[in-house]
């Protein structure tokens, strides 16, 4: 068995991303509670739940616009969910604001639904309920990609073969990786129309509607003269969005202990007096960050300097 997920992305958001986590909590719960009422009144009893709080195309009641955004009734698609949005959310609620994410959230929850329903009735597959958060989530993406485009996502990879697991992990352009999230969605969502038939179960026109607001909605902040997003970004301690610098391998060694990241190339072991010589001198940059045994996250080399 082969499969990759990511796991990170590039960028240190600078205070907690509490909506998001709020989110996180609130999709959980109410998932949570769709299994007790599985295991009360077995899969009638859950269908029930997720035909009045899922929204039916054919039968669009107002208040399922918003319910459907956080109802799962599996544990992988809860998830899988969960993960991204954690991921995209919590950068764009750093950069946005508490308040704004919210706004931005449900508004990109509500484009999902609405370019679902229009594709559902299409294609005929209005008498089925949709859930879930991936829609709005998309709109989380929509908005990294233009937020963040510089940004790089960590992936990790898993092949597990009979009692035996290799892992291992890789970076890639998120610019890149989104892209090819949305052109896939983009033609699935196409070929439901084209073929007037349901697609395996999965909503890509609320993936296709809920990314385009994202993106349409940080494009307009900007449009309009927002530039605080853009300071946001670049007022990282890394200035700029690049690959991060990742906890080295620790090697055996006494005195030499010390790593430095410096413009995308890591340094190291080093001993506090080599540091200190390379500072001088000149062939490190006041920009790089440390990190030596016992550190919980890289910091600003600047605090070495003997001034």
């Amino acid at each position: 068995m082969f499969f990759i997920i990511p796991v990170g992305v590039d960028y240190r958001t600078q205070r907690v991303p509490l909506v998001t986590f709020v989110l996180i909590g609130i999709n959980t719960l109410i998932y949570l509670i769709s299994w007790l009422v599985f295991l009360a009144g077995g899969p009638i009893a859950e269908i029930k739940l997720v035909m009045a709080l899922g929204l039916t195309p054919a039968r669009v009641e107002f208040h399922t616009l918003f319910t459907s955004l956080f109802v799962h009734t599996g544990f992988f698609h809860l998830l899988g969910n969960m993960i991204y949005l954690f991921l995209f959310g919590s950068c764009v609620e750093d950069i946005l604001g508490r308040w704004k994410f919210v706004l931005f959230y449900l508004a990109g929850g509500l484009a999902a639904d609405f370019v679902h329903i229009l594709v559902a009735l299409v294609s005929g597959a209005g008498d089925i309920p949709m859930i879930g958060a991936s829609g709005a989530i998309s709109a989380c993406i929509g908005g990294f990609v233009l937020l963040l485009s510089k940004a790089s996502i960590n992936f990790r990879w898993f092949f597990w073969l009979i009692f035996r697991v290799w892992t291992g992990e890789f970076w890639l352009p998120a610019w890149l990786v989104i892209s090819f999230w949305f052109f896939k969605d983009l033609f699935s969502a196409g070929l439901s129309i084209a073929s007037a038939s349901a697609d395996e179960g999965v909503a890509f026109g609320a993936h296709v509607g809920g990314f385009l607001a994202g993106l349409g909605i940080i494009g307009l902040r900007r449009l309009a003269g927002h530039k605080e997003d853009e300071k946001r970004t670049q007022s990282l301690p890394a200035r700029r969005v690049a690959a991060a610098p990742r906890r080295p391998r620790v090697v055996a060694v006494t005195r030499a202990d010390m790593f430095i990241y410096d413009n995308g190339t890591q340094l190291g072991p080093l001993t506090p007096g080599q540091v200190q010589e390379m500072l001088s001198e000149g062939t490190v940059s006041r920009e790089a960050f440390y990190w030596q045994e016992g550190m919980t996250e890289w910091r600003n080399v600047g605090e070495l300097l003997r001034e």
